[in-house]
């Protein structure tokens, strides 16, 4: 069941030829949760099965999750500023809802001329500047070293850190 001429299509049809799902435009916009979740259990169905290519499935999901990434990123400024909501109000289209709020909200806080979190926040600067320093230095410990407090004379041993991975495998389009 394998299709080689759906690469070469549009990723709407593409999808659609791929898994059995109808995925064009006014077909995209009806999708709801549920059937959403349907759709990926069906394709990882057919891709356990052997019937869709796992690698083909992963790049045109890449694909479609950066032309879809970029599409909303271009509709919001537009639909922002024409799609107002009022306040505390709801907009239902197309089983979405719309609501308006606000986003990303950060505090600057170093306008406030304020004396204590100035001090404490050069000392969290130091810090970490020292805690990069230190992580850095505990990098390169490969086995058990004894390490000494230069003041105390105290002794203990350093430990090489725990590193951890995990391999997967990277899509970048071209």
């Amino acid at each position: 069941m394998r299709h080689t001429s759906a690469m070469q299509l549009p990723a709407c049809e593409a999808v659609t030829l791929f898994t059995g799902n109808d995925l064009a435009p006014e077909s995209l916009i009806k999708l709801d949760r549920a059937t959403i979740a349907r759709i990926v259990n069906d394709t990882e169905q057919l891709i356990a099965d052997g019937e869709l290519d796992s690698v083909r499935m992963l790049v045109l999901a890449k694909k479609g999750q950066e032309l879809f990434n970029s599409l909303e990123k271009t509709a919001r400024r537009y639909a922002e500023e024409h799609a107002r909501v009022a306040r505390h109000d709801k907009l239902r289209l197309y089983d979405a809802e719309i609501i308006e709020k606000e986003t990303g909200v950060s505090y600057d806080y170093s306008v406030c001329n304020d004396a204590t979190w100035n001090e404490l926040h050069d000392v969290q600067a130091e810090i970490n500047q020292k805690l990069k320093e230190r992580e850095a230095y505990l990098k390169t410990v490969t086995t058990p070293t004894l390490s000494v407090d230069r003041y105390t004379g105290e002794m203990w041993e350093v430990k090489p850190p725990l590193r951890t991975s995990k391999q997967g495998l990277n899509v970048s389009l071209k």
